[in-house]
């Protein structure tokens, strides 16, 4: 069964990533890229890691002190015992965690991110085919104008200005164009790629 997508807001919320690698890097950029303070535990962290704007103990995991306060948990490490432990332990804590390359220890998965602006759309195959999802990111990211963002700044002004009784009516007149637009747009640069 699908997992429910859910959109928390993460800024200024502890999260925690132990391991440094590579994989932990990527899944770190994209929680700082909404706000998270970020942890991260590792002995060896990687470059990648010690690059960003995150506190870093270079240092062995402790548990379970590690990920007290922690709101989301990522267990990022080449170690499947020590995964293993990170997860059991954030959820005898009852805090979400993310098992790296292990859906089955999983209580929630980072979707494949398009993001413009305030619009954020996320994509998961629930762990069946993580390649899918980047692939179909890619896809929608190269679909989606680049300016997607600032337009809909524009609309959220003029959905402040208008009267509730207006509002829904004259938003899809400005709305479905666009999208139409948007979607023969990406229609015909598949039927080039495919022809």
């Amino acid at each position: 069964m699908p997992y429910f997508p859910l959109f928390v807001d993460l800024r200024g919320k502890d999260c925690l990533i132990v391991g440094g690698g590579t994989v932990a890097a990527r899944k770190a950029r994209s929680l700082l890229d909404f706000g998270a303070k970020l942890r991260v535990v590792d002995p060896q962290p990687s470059a990648s890691i010690k690059a960003l704007s995150l506190t870093l103990f270079s240092r062995p995991y402790r548990s379970p002190e590690d990920i007290a306060g922690a709101r989301v948990v990522i267990a990022a490490t080449n170690k499947k015992e020590l995964n293993n432990l990170v997860a059991q332990d954030a959820r005898a804590a009852g805090i979400p965690v993310n098992v790296v390359d292990d859906p089955e220890r999983c209580t929630f998965f980072f979707p494949a991110l398009v993001r413009r602006g305030e619009l954020v759309a996320g994509i998961s195959t629930a762990g069946f085919c993580p390649r899918f999802s980047a692939l179909f990111r890619e896809h929608l990211d190269a679909a989606l104008p680049p300016n997607l963002g600032e337009v809909l700044e524009l609309l959220n002004l003029e959905r402040q200005r208008l009267p509730g009784s207006e509002r829904i009516q004259r938003l899809d007149r400005v709305i479905a164009p666009l999208l139409t637009r948007i979607f023969i747009s990406y229609s015909c640069t598949l039927q080039k790629d495919v022809i």
